[in-house]
């Protein structure tokens, strides 16, 4: 089974129903003292495992300098974007399929002053809306599961890499050998939507991209214990501020779950890389 960008979109935006989600968190926000920075929004607008401190992580990896062109190809809520700009200066450019994502994302761009920083926009990784060598680094952060093309992906952001540039990712690999992962998870309700690939078929597929792997970091063994800490943020009850089951509805709870229980089975692995284009 091969999904469609409709399908996607409609896994990530099926607990918003006829609620416009950029409102509710402007509410949310509003119901509060109003001011938002990187620490406060972590635990709603960093969608991965590992939060922020994974994107502080990943940020070292990408190597990202002052001045350069960066795009944030599957933004989702626009945490690692906003962070990436304000910590090094570069100006970031998000592209999601979910509308309501970008909403909130461009949302929180301006409440947190970074409008000429950051900007986001709907579009597809599969036919990315930008011209050819307009970008210094590319990144993906928990999105190719989505796709079943993941040569096409990879000649996406190849595409749009101007030479000498960086594609790094933080994204969920299948685990060679091992046995299928447990769903539903974020990113799947169902085995039939999940798209995971072994580290040999990545690399194969960045490969035949013309993308060079310069760094492989599994950091399946650093994840462990994340989960333990961020489960009173997987409970509405416990945690009424924005967080993912705001975003991911009460089902958000048992596919964190089935990640953690995932990785410690060794269904699936984590990995940051860092990919260079000749």
């Amino acid at each position: 089974m091969s999904t469609t960008p409709d399908s996607v979109r409609d896994h990530y935006e099926a607990a918003n129903g006829e609620r416009d989600l950029a409102a509710t968190i402007r509410q949310m926000i509003e119901a509060g003292d109003g001011r938002i920075d990187a620490a406060q929004m972590a635990a709603f607008d960093q969608f991965h495992v590992g939060g922020l401190a994974a994107t502080k992580a990943f940020d070292a990896l990408l190597d990202l300098r002052p001045g350069e062109r960066a795009l944030d190809a599957g933004s989702g809520l626009g945490g690692p974007a906003r962070h990436m700009a304000e910590t090094f200066g570069c100006h970031v450019t998000g592209v999601d399929l979910a509308p309501s994502f970008v909403a909130v994302a461009q949302l929180l761009a301006e409440r947190t002053g970074m409008s000429e920083q950051v900007s986001y926009q709907v579009g597809d990784l599969l036919a990315l809306p930008f011209a050819d060598a307009c970008f210094d680094v590319v990144f993906t952060q928990h999105v190719v599961m989505n796709i079943d093309d993941r040569e096409k992906v990879y000649r996406e952001i190849a595409r749009v890499l101007r030479p000498g540039g960086r594609f790094g990712f933080y994204d969920v690999l299948a685990a060679e050998g091992g046995e299928p992962p447990i769903y539903p998870t974020p990113w799947a309700a169902t085995r039939e939507a999940s798209f995971l690939r072994t580290e040999a078929l990545t690399r194969q597929a960045l490969a035949q991209a013309g993308l060079t792997v310069e760094v492989w970091n599994d950091v399946t063994d650093k994840a462990q214990g994340w989960f333990a800490q961020q489960r009173l943020g997987f409970s509405p009850v416990a945690n009424p501020a924005p967080s993912l089951v705001t975003v991911m509805g009460p089902r958000f709870g048992e596919m964190a779950a089935n990640i953690a229980r995932n990785l410690a089975e060794g269904r699936v692995r984590l990995v940051m890389a860092r990919c260079l284009l000749p």
